[in-house]
């Protein structure tokens, strides 16, 4: 029982985290500045780059920020999606009794 309560806990804790679109804006910020750095120091070590390289990065980027964005408002569809579904179990099991 003790288990149960505790994953309950921590999947309520990453539920929290993947709604908190604040937080996952600062996370892919931190993110797509330690890509940029990456592709900056490349850039200095003697990596040529062509025009396509420069359109994948910026791609790159966009990706990163969209994911944060993109992410409460999936999670909270898929958690509305997870209460109807118990809601119609529920009125399943008081069709099966009656």
């Amino acid at each position: 029982m003790e288990k149960n309560q505790a994953g309950v806990i921590n999947m309520k804790k990453i539920i929290n985290f993947l709604l908190n679109k604040k937080l996952l804006f600062k996370v892919a910020s931190i993110l797509a500045f330690l890509f940029t750095l990456a592709f900056v120091i490349s850039h200095f070590n003697g990596f040529v780059f062509y025009w396509d390289d420069y359109f994948w990065f910026a791609y790159s980027i966009a990706v990163i920020f969209a994911v944060a964005h993109f992410t409460p408002i999936l999670v909270s569809y898929l958690m509305e999606i997870h209460q109807h579904n118990l809601e119609d179990i529920k009125e399943q099991e008081l069709e099966e009794v009656k």
